[in-house]
């Protein structure tokens, strides 16, 4: 999954990408970004101050660099209750994110709705032409639980949040075969992957 991530933002964006992640929890996608981005501008946010803790001495030798003009930066919000959008306008951020990016960790939002409200943050911190993309579990019948939803459910999330997914996808002839402004995704066992760009 997360090679299906990155490789949405290396076909998405410019030698210095900026990253955000939701719930980036130890900082493991943001080590797997930094070694195969290594121009990357990145800030991931968590709950748990302990595992930003964890984050920060993984990948201390880039953290916490002043403004994250360049490097990596972490920060504690409550992607719900919490404004973590007006941390990123204060640095210039809004509307000039490369990709966004989860991994495993939107259930944990709650319900259809909370995610729905994290999704149409997301995309509005998104530069025209960045991509939103996740990777979560999956609703599975023998196994079932609230938070977990179908491939078509997720669809519909991504579309309530403002991803346009209607007519055909529109390729970019310096991205081929990728699509803007549409939904493609895959799954990997109980996960499914999304990529939507702006």
């Amino acid at each position: 999954m997360a090679a299906w991530l990155v490789s949405r933002i290396r076909h998405s964006s410019e030698n210095t990408p900026r990253i955000v992640e939701l719930a980036c929890g130890a900082g493991y996608l943001a080590e797997i970004l930094q070694r195969r981005l290594p121009n990357m501008r990145y800030i991931g946010f968590d709950l748990s101050p302990h595992l930003l803790t964890c984050a920060r001495r993984r990948l201390a030798s880039r953290s916490e660099q002043p403004d994250c003009q360049s490097g990596i930066s972490f920060l504690q919000a409550d992607l719900v209750h919490d404004n973590w959008t007006h941390q990123l306008e204060e640095k210039g951020w809004r509307g000039n994110v490369d990709g966004v990016l989860s991994i495993q960790a939107l259930h944990d939002l709650g319900g259809q709705a909370e995610q729905r409200q994290v999704l149409s943050q997301a995309r509005e911190l998104l530069k025209a032409g960045g991509v939103l993309a996740y990777g979560d579990l999956l609703f599975d019948d023998k196994n079932p639980h609230s938070s977990r939803y179908s491939h078509l459910e997720h669809q519909e999330m991504l579309r309530a949040s403002g991803f346009s997914q209607a007519g055909a996808p529109t390729v970019d002839e310096d991205r081929p075969g990728f699509s803007t402004d549409r939904c493609v995704s895959e799954s990997f066992g109980g996960f499914g992957c999304f990529a939507c760009y702006k």
